[in-house]
């Protein structure tokens, strides 16, 4: 998430009768940054925690992002831009089956992204994500059917 700016110190060196005058730039958080790290993060972060401990089994509703339109509206793009990880892109209908995102921020030293579909799990990474989305939903829905069975990309990125 952006929003830093650099602030401009002045700083003034005075030393054997000579002065110089420099500009120190230091970053300066923007002030919707620091609220969404002090306020937003924390409540995302227990929601990660209960929705890991499968609360939602026990009928406890947890907060959930559900992007619906037209073909070619832009719901992928707003998932991309949530997520950070490019989706299939073509033409005709791309997302043929249900696509389920799971997003969790870790410290972790790389991203680690797997597609759960059809009583499978299968590991992919951040280059071959959309490869790997059209594969599933080729088993999942054929070459050119819909299907109302679900594709789950669970995706672990990197803290920023």
């Amino acid at each position: 998430m952006g929003g830093s700016k650099m602030s401009n110190d002045y700083e003034i060196d005075v030393e054997a009768g000579m002065s110089s005058l420099s500009i120190v730039n230091t970053p300066i958080e923007a002030p919707i940054v620091s609220s969404y790290n002090d306020r937003i993060r924390p409540l995302l972060d227990t929601v990660d925690r209960l929705r890991n401990l499968n609360v939602m089994r026990e009928g406890i509703q947890l907060p959930t992002i559900v992007v619906v339109g037209d073909q070619s509206s832009g719901k992928s793009s707003v998932l991309e831009s949530l997520a950070g990880i490019n989706l299939p892109r073509g033409q005709g209908i791309c997302t043929r089956v249900p696509l389920v995102m799971r997003l969790q921020r870790s410290s972790s030293p790389e991203p680690e992204i797997w597609l759960e579909y059809s009583d499978k799990v299968v590991p992919t990474d951040e280059e071959h994500v959309a490869e790997a989305i059209c594969a599933a939903t080729d088993v999942i829905a054929g070459k050119f059917s819909l299907s109302p069975s679900q594709c789950s990309v669970k995706c672990v990125l990197l803290q920023k």
